[in-house]
């Protein structure tokens, strides 16, 4: 049979094989001149997929047409809905040729009519096998996530990165010839160096399986580990998502619904590793999960990029707790001042009844307006994972070995003579915090909270410089690895990331990236919104470009360096200045400072025993290995 695809045929399923043109509606059988469709396989939001022949190749094989039929009206929704067509097929082309992932075969467009053809999958997608044979049990969703979590690493580590976006049961195919799992759909999947999709207010994907930052338009690489942990939840219970979770008690409940279905500890803990609702408590990348499930997991990824490896699994040994390694991706921001045409309005008077200006008329006019807008690429870092227990994670972040100008020039706005002179530091490379210590961070080692706001992923504060110290030595006993806090040319160096302006933003600083007193503004910049409190660190999701996160605002951080007034006789290997007992060094601004206070260069002290709802702390690590 052949399918006639015009979206506005009436009996489209009315035409035999040997006919080009259909009896009804008179359009032509063959998409250039050589795909024929034979059935409708689906319909969604965004077109129709049909099963199909390529009767231009030798043995005429099988093949998907998907054809963009979006009924919206709304031209912008529209406009966005095509522009995900046409994403699905450009990530397909990036990608190559992945054994789980369907080849691209072509894509253009017919008579403005949008279509993509890409390999034939014939098997039966997960959601219909768990209609057919019931449940999975634990080995079913161990061997998912063996197959599948390679396939997300490769995405995740392609030279541009892709986000699928949109992992549930149905989007997983298992191909009868060798029960090899597919992953298929990837209509809504995102560049991580895009960033037009996530402003939309559109949320992209299935709400059911769907990270809460992915509700928000905001996914990263562990939103497609929370979808699939996700999945395998649904597999085990047969029970839709949402009654999976307990809006109530704020936890996922889907171990009361094993009936019959024993989950072992480790697959358990992996599972709400990988489900959890704050990003740093969850698996951040494919890898984790991997190294999480031990060696019970063989990576089974074909190298089909001569950069590409997935991180090597490390095991867990009773000396030392796990630590994962591997790389991660993120995105960096400029502020950059641009100049545009906007459009003004005026009054003005016009002559009304014998020449009398008593009539005002409003009148629109072009004008030039200089506005500072975030510009955005793509980085790429090493870092470790160190395991406080409980499921927190604590990232550190691999910061090179380099030279730097310390201190800020006099041409610098509003900079101080404490910050000078400038002197040349170099800088042995160490490991330290992508982000501040959290409170959940905080607890996990010291059995309390003593933060003024309140919240797991906010930074830890009201914490003093030895209360700072006593957190370090925690964790260094936990580890077995030498942790404490950075020297302060270790911190301004992290902080500038090679870099020479006032902030690693550049020349200016927005509260579209930092969080501070937006009441007043610094250089030229605007003014903005004052949170007038911490926040988290989630909500800036911009780095340097050393991966490191906030080290402008929120909290002030504590360094390991007693306060000095100036920089004379200060050191150049980037060690501490200490000796004296004068206080301790704070860096970075905080949330209900100016942003002058939040610069690179600015430098404040505090005494040791000292805290406030303003005062934090960021940790730092000179090796991986064990003491």
């Amino acid at each position: 049979m052949s399918y006639c695809i015009n979206p506005n045929c009436a009996a489209p399923a009315k035409n035999s094989n040997d006919t080009n043109f259909c009896i009804t509606c008179g359009a032509s059988l063959r998409l250039k001149d050589r795909y024929r469709a034979q059935k409708l396989l689906g319909q969604g939001g965004f077109g129709k997929t049909f099963k199909a022949v390529d009767e231009d190749r030798p043995g005429q094989p099988l093949c998907v047409i998907k054809q963009f039929a979006y009924s919206n009206s709304d031209p912008k929704t529209q406009q966005i809905a095509l522009h995900l067509f046409y994403e699905e097929a450009k990530h397909l082309q990036s990608l190559g040729s992945h054994p789980q992932i369907p080849e691209l075969l072509a894509y253009f467009d017919v008579d403005g009519q949008p279509y993509l053809v890409q390999q034939y999958i014939d098997g039966q997608d997960l959601e219909q096998e768990l209609a057919t044979e019931g449940v999975f049990d634990q080995q079913k969703i161990r061997e998912l996530l063996e197959s599948l979590l390679p396939v997300l690493d490769f995405l995740h580590n392609q030279p541009k990165p892709v986000i699928h976006r949109d992992i549930k049961p149905a989007n997983i195919i298992r191909r009868r010839a060798d029960g090899a799992l597919i992953l298929v759909d990837f209509g809504a999947a995102k560049l991580a160096t895009q960033t037009m999709l996530a402003k939309t207010g559109t949320m992209i994907g299935s709400p059911e399986f769907a990270a809460p930052e992915q509700t928000r338009g905001k996914p990263t690489f562990a939103s497609d580990i929370y979808s699939l942990g996700v999945t395998c939840i649904h597999l085990l219970t047969n029970v839709p998502p949402f009654d999976l979770f307990d809006i109530g008690e704020d936890r996922w409940v889907w171990r009361d619904y094993l009936v019959g279905n024993p989950v072992d500890d480790l697959l358990g803990e992996v599972l709400d590793g990988s489900i959890v609702n704050a990003l740093t408590r969850r698996y951040r990348s494919a890898s984790d999960v991997m190294i999480a499930l031990g060696s019970r997991i063989k990576s089974n990824v074909v190298l089909l990029q001569p950069n590409y490896s997935p991180t090597p699994a490390i095991t867990n040994t009773p000396q030392q707790k796990l630590t994962v390694h591997g790389t991660f991706s993120f995105e960096t921001a400029t502020l950059k001042k641009i100049t545009r045409q906007s459009m003004a309005v005026k009054t003005v008077k016009k002559p009304g009844w014998l020449g009398v200006f008593n009539q005002e008329i409003t009148e629109l006019y072009n004008t030039m307006v200089d506005e500072w807008q975030v510009q955005k690429k793509l980085g790429q870092a090493n870092r470790f994972i160190e395991d406080l227990g409980n499921g927190i994670m604590l990232e550190m972040v691999a910061i090179p070995k380099g030279r730097f100008l310390m201190g800020a020039p006099v041409t610098e706005k509003d900079s101080k003579e404490s910050e000078r002179p400038q002197h040349l530091v170099g800088i042995p490379s160490f490991y330290m915090g992508r982000y501040a210590v959290t409170q959940a961070q905080y607890k996990a080692l010291m059995g309390k909270n003593p933060s003024r706001f309140q919240g797991e992923n906010l930074p830890v504060e009201t914490v003093s410089w030895k209360d700072a110290q006593a957190f370090c030595k925690r964790l260094t006993e936990k580890s077995q690895r030498k942790y404490g806090l950075p020297s302060e040319a270790q911190w301004e160096y992290a902080c500038r990331a090679g870099t020479n302006t006032p902030f690693y933003f550049g020349e200016t600083i927005s509260t579209d990236v930092a969080n501070y007193n937006g009441n007043y503004a610094y250089n030229e910049g605007a003014k903005g919104k004052y949170l007038e409190k911490t926040a988290s660190i989630e909500l800036f999701d911009m780095a340097n470009d050393f991966g490191l996160y906030d080290m402008h605002g929120n909290t002030w951080e504590w360094c390991e360096d007693n306060w000095h007034s100036s920089y004379n006789g200060a050191p150049a290997d980037g060690s501490a200045w200490v000796g004296i007992n004068n206080g301790h060094v704070l860096r970075g601004g905080s949330w209900n400072r100016d942003p002058n206070n939040c610069r690179s260069a600015f430098r404040e002290w505090d005494g040791t025993d000292r805290y406030n709802e303003c005062i934090g702390f960021r940790v730092m690590c000179s090796s991986t290995k064990t003491v």
